[in-house]
């Protein structure tokens, strides 16, 4: 299998510098060049009227809990008794007459087709492992955690100050859900972190809606990152965190979906979303290339992914191309609805992307299914096809999924 060559025709985002009608050469898994010139790689795929951007990373998400629609009936005290109603709700049984692998795979396909190249699984690494080899995008691998700060919190992981040690020790995130809620502990969630030795910064915290001004203060000071799910805050507890004080205080914040029986369609949803929220809150506009680096380099940085999250020589091959509809550039990528992703490339490699870049698919001996998305004509590695017919024979009728728009035959 070739994996030297070239896009041509494209504007890079870096996502700090903006290249017009760049090339991007690939060595292997590497970006070997960004210029403004004629490729040298014998094979160029010529993609005109795109703008090139890092993979997408989804700071937060649940590949095991994928599945539609939302379940729940808040605003929730905190994470519990929608935890509760989920495992009560009908939607749930029927979930689970589907194999784990298969919703592993839904929700990679979920994230792939959605512009994401990397995305972070919560869930402890026993359950996880046995999946991730198989999936069409990357999964965060390495990682400590904690499921949360509470006394109620889920069994995963060790003590929290070993997990944290271990981070440290190892050069990994430690992630956890915290202040998730308005209870009087959750309230008290960072200062139960702080005392049991779990803030620092290797540290992934995820929601914080009920941080202070104080707390955020003591997580600057700490270097820690911050992950916003505003979608998911929105629906199970009407509010989110204060993400402008986050932003204001300079916190490395990142954007993530959380499960889709909670939270976000997809990545380019969630984008959209917490721009409009951001705007409904403070009666101002969250740039859309703040946004972008909240799914790119802010990510990166917190998850301890080096060499990821730009475009730039040196760097992991993972990029997306969105289609360019004018404009600032990084407005293409958060204004993106699917059909907007016109070609996605992991470690050097087309993974998805239009029909009409098959032949450079052919010459790299990439194997891949045809597929109608959205009306658009694409090709995707793998069987996805194929696994949503196994899902719809599991549950006993066509299940079909807004994030996955997919024209299949049961």
């Amino acid at each position: 299998m070739m994996s030297n060559w070239s896009i041509k025709g494209v504007d890079v985002l870096t996502p700090d510098e903006h290249l017009k009608d760049a090339v991007v050469t690939m060595d292997r898994d590497l970006i070997a060049n960004v210029a403004r010139k004629s490729p040298t790689a014998d094979i160029v795929m010529e993609v005109e009227g795109g703008v090139l951007v890092p993979g997408l990373i989804n700071s937060h998400d649940h590949l095991l809990g994928t599945y539609y629609p939302k379940v729940g009936n808040g605003p929730y005290e905190n994470w519990l008794p929608w935890d509760n109603d989920l495992k009560s709700s009908p939607l749930y049984q029927e979930r689970q007459q589907i194999e784990n692998r298969d919703l592993y795979l839904l929700g990679a396909y979920r994230n792939l087709v959605s512009g994401v190249t990397t995305v972070s699984d919560h869930i402890p690494h026993f359950v996880a492992q046995p999946y991730y080899d198989i999936l069409p995008v990357k999964a965060i691998r390495e990682y400590s955690l904690a499921h949360s700060i509470a006394s109620f919190a889920l069994a995963w992981g060790g003590e929290i100050s070993d997990e944290y040690e271990k981070a440290v020790e190892e050069g990994l995130p430690f992630i956890t859900h915290i202040a998730e809620g308005f209870d009087s502990e959750t309230r008290r969630d960072l200062e139960t972190l702080i005392s049991r030795g779990g803030l620092g910064d290797h540290s992934v915290l995820v929601h914080g809606i009920a941080f202070s001004d104080s707390d955020m203060d003591k997580i600057k000071k700490a270097g820690a990152s911050v992950v916003w799910c505003g979608d998911s805050n929105t629906f199970m507890f009407d509010k989110t965190t204060n993400i402008k004080m986050l932003l204001d205080k300079g916190i490395n914040v990142c954007i993530g979906t959380d499960s889709p029986m909670s939270g976000g369609l997809n990545l380019l949803n969630e984008m959209r979303f917490d721009r409009d929220l951001y705007k409904k809150l403070y009666g101002k506009d969250l740039p859309d290339a703040t946004i972008l680096k909240m799914v790119t380099t802010n990510p990166a940085r917190a998850f301890w992914l080096k060499n990821n999250g730009r475009v730039q020589k040196g760097c992991i091959a993972d990029m997306v191309v969105f289609r360019n509809h004018g404009g600032k550039p990084e407005s293409s990528v958060v204004n993106a609805e699917l059909k907007d992703v016109l070609l996605i490339v992991i470690d050097g490699l087309p993974v998805y992307g239009s029909a009409r870049y098959a032949e450079t698919f052919d010459e790299l001996g990439i194997l891949y299914q045809h597929i109608n998305l959205d009306g658009e004509d694409k090709i995707i590695i793998g069987d996805l096809v194929g696994l949503l017919k196994r899902i719809s024979r599991a549950v006993g009728f066509k299940k079909t999924y807004p994030f996955l728009p997919v024209e299949f035959d049961f």
